[in-house]
């Protein structure tokens, strides 16, 4: 028996042989890969609809067998194709049409379970022979993520509009009941991403990709949608719509409604209304205001700037669009923060418009978290945060939102919330740089520097040249005490962000933390004469450097500052302590009336705890002016204010020197020398605090605190010597 199989089997591949068969069959198969690699390179380009190489695909698949059994019957001679008349061994050619039959019927059968409707459903189901599988199929079947769309206008100058379609678009899924939609800086972070649909899928946890392209040209927008199963990998759908410019919302309406319909039909539980209310129905003024919220995301000098101006010119175009006054509010608002326009005036800008935004729509959440930042950016903890809550309450989606109240509830000293707070943004938003440089750096002041690298290195590594990414690490190496390592950071992150103001303070710092004074100092003169990043960094470095004086822009800002109201920024209440600083020398009344413009009253410093600086600055001005009962009302709401902070369990360097602070203050010096030694074990290194700030004027006095200055030099010099700075 054993030989009569082995002979049948000998006989069947010397009849596929002789016919050819394999011959053909190997042909055919380079043939059909070389006409494969051709339609995925230039089926897109012409403007070819996805569903073209798909059949293309399912030609060159079924084509296999059918060349085979033609094979099998005909011969090419010198006369041409002729049918096969000679005679093999009878059960040699019966077997072999098994064969070739068996392939047809295997090919139909795959192509079967990769194209039928439920194939994606069926997927879904956990594998035990697999545990990649397994892992897999752990996605959530109601998460989908929406990929930037692809610009395929021919002269690739639609980005922003393939954006704002793909925004719009994931804004109206996020709609659907019992759907789950990624964030969206999250999904468009992986604009460039390398990996395959289900790296996509595991980054984002969803189980649905969509990703599409978008192609304007002659007055016409073509947009084709396609949806992919993150599990499988496969795609599940995909169709081309096609309409007159003007007709962008009725595209737009019908390539949600078709997606919706096919997600409906896969995923049990999700269903609704998809149809939304973009707030306009000018073409025009929509595009303006999604060109606008791109730049305005990018947080820069140029696209904030840019985005003002195409907000303004979108409320021009349509006076009552609640969204586009929304956002013409927030770009003016971090235009202040950034230090681009003083906080005043940007605030004075922002109010009318965002009160606009609200009373056009009171329902809009973008409106009330752009009157939560206002009241934030005023100085109005208690307000913001009513409206920041609003804003949550009618769009729990809203990550900006919770982002902006985390920083008001971490300036009331609220930290326990404020850290979960920003931990339901990054659910919500895994991927956005901002939000997870606010995380990290509460976790870095809570003492957990590690896993702030952690969560900031995993999103570095989909966008590695984010400066914002690259400063967040680089205060992280200064705070842990890697001056070379925080360095090499802020200079990446300059190259990638050379004019950004906050980027060249980032390496300013880092420079003046390893005493590279000369190269500090060269970029401080580069930036705008009348910026205030100027004038905070230089008169920094002259604090830093152990100078008494005022740069005459300094003293000019700071005396506007001392007569006005309303709110500062974060860099005039910097002046404004680093001119009361240099006052306390020698006029400690001009310095205390400084420090009163930042803390009016000792209650200030329980409303708001950033002030406890400036708060502990003031104590000193009025103990050296002998106003004692002055300076003790202050210092027992300083402490009582601190001690939220300081008696943590968790140990930072800062805290350590913030605890140095507060017991020399409370007249216990053993334990301030004892906490300055362990700042330096932690990590800090500010020699120059330890040699000029005026807070530690009495305790450089014991036998004691040279060591420690000496042990700090030292330190210096060495991450000087790894930086390969030289004296």
């Amino acid at each position: 028996m054993q030989t009569r199989r082995s002979s049948l089997w000998r006989s069947t591949w010397a009849e596929l042989r002789r016919r050819r068969v394999t011959r053909v069959g190997a042909l055919y198969a380079v043939v059909a890969w070389l006409v494969l690699q051709i339609a995925e390179i230039t089926f897109e380009p012409l403007g070819l609809p996805p569903w073209a190489l798909t059949w293309t695909v399912l030609g060159a698949v079924l084509g296999l067998p059918v060349a085979l059994v033609l094979a099998w019957f005909f011969d090419v001679s010198p006369g041409g194709l002729v049918r096969e008349r000679r005679v093999g061994a009878a059960a040699g050619r019966l077997f072999a049409v098994f064969v070739v039959l068996l392939t047809v019927l295997g090919t139909g059968w795959w192509l079967s379970e990769v194209y039928r409707p439920d194939a994606g459903e069926s997927d879904a189901a956990p594998s035990a022979a697999s545990s990649g599988a397994s892992a897999r199929s752990a996605l959530p079947s109601n998460a989908i993520a929406v990929l930037p769309f692809d610009d395929m206008s021919p002269q690739r100058d639609h980005r922003h509009l393939a954006d704002g379609i793909a925004e719009e678009l994931l804004d109206r899924l996020a709609r659907l009941q019992g759907l789950r939609v990624a964030a969206r800086t999250s999904s468009f972070a992986l604009r460039d991403f390398s990996g395959t649909v289900q790296d996509i899928g595991q980054l984002l946890g969803v189980r649905w990709v969509l990703e599409g392209s978008v192609r304007r040209d002659a007055g016409r927008v073509r947009i084709t949608a396609q949806l992919i199963d993150a599990d499988s990998g496969y795609h599940a759908w995909s169709e081309t719509y096609e309409r007159a410019s003007a007709d962008l919302f009725a595209l737009q309406d019908e390539v949600t409604a078709a997606i919706a319909q096919e997600l409906e039909r896969r995923i049990t539980g999700v269903g609704g209304e998809t149809l939304a209310d973009t707030g306009t129905r000018d073409p025009e003024a929509l595009e303006l205001y999604l060109r606008g919220r791109q730049a305005w995301r990018q947080r820069s000098p140029a696209t904030l700037t840019e985005a003002e101006a195409l907000f303004t010119q979108a409320v021009e175009r349509d006076p009552d669009y609640a969204r586009a006054w929304s956002g013409l509010a927030d770009a003016y608002l971090l235009q202040g923060d950034y230090g681009l326009r003083p906080v005043h005036e940007a605030v004075a800008l922002a109010e009318p418009a965002a009160v606009r935004a609200v009373t056009l729509d009171p329902s809009l959440s973008e409106a009330w978290a752009s009157i939560g930042l206002l009241r934030s950016s005023a100085g109005q903890p208690g307000p913001a945060r009513r409206s920041l809550e609003e804003a949550i309450r009618l769009d729990p989606r809203n990550e900006m939102a919770r982002m902006w109240l985390a920083g008001v509830l971490g300036d009331q000293g609220d930290v326990a919330e404020q850290r979960r707070v920003l931990e339901q943004a990054i659910e919500l938003n895994p991927l956005e740089p901002v939000i997870n440089v606010n995380l990290a750096a509460l976790m870095t002041a809570s003492g957990q520097p590690d896993a702030a690298r952690s969560l900031l290195e995993r999103v570095l590594a989909i966008t590695p040249t984010d400066p914002q990414l690259l400063r967040a690490l680089a205060n992280i190496e200064t705070q842990s005490g890697h001056l070379d390592r925080a360095l090499e950071l802020a200079r990446r992150a300059h190259r990638s962000d050379p004019t950004a103001p906050s980027t060249v303070s980032t390496l300013v710092q880092a420079l003046a933390a390893l005493e590279a004074w000369d190269e500090a100092q060269a970029l401080v003169d580069a930036l705008p004469e009348d910026s205030p990043y100027r004038w905070a960094l230089g008169q920094g470095l002259i604090l830093q450097r152990g100078g008494d004086s005022l740069l005459p822009a300094v003293a000019q800002r700071v005396e506007v500052l001392r007569e006005g109201g309303g709110a500062l920024s974060a860099q005039d209440r910097e002046l404004l302590v680093q001119a009361a600083t240099v006052r306390l020398a020698s006029s400690p009344d001009e310095a205390i009336d400084l420090l009163r413009r930042l803390v009016p009253e000792p209650a200030a410093m329980e409303r708001n705890v950033s002030l406890l600086d400036a708060g502990s600055l003031l104590v000193t001005a009025l103990e050296r002016q002998g106003r004692t009962a002055e300076a003790d009302a202050h210092r027992v709401v300083l402490a009582e204010s601190a001690r939220r902070f300081l008696d943590r369990p968790e140990e930072t360097a800062q805290l350590a020197f913030s605890r140095a602070l507060m017991a020399e203050f409370l007249g216990q010096r053993q334990q301030a020398l004892q906490s300055l030694e362990r700042a330096i074990e932690l990590g800090f290194r500010q020699a120059w605090l330890l040699r000029y700030d005026p807070r530690l004027a009495a305790l450089r006095r014991d036998p004691g605190y040279p060591a420690l200055q000496q042990r700090l030099d030292a330190e210096v010099q060495a991450a000087r010597e790894r930086a390969g700075l030289s004296r």
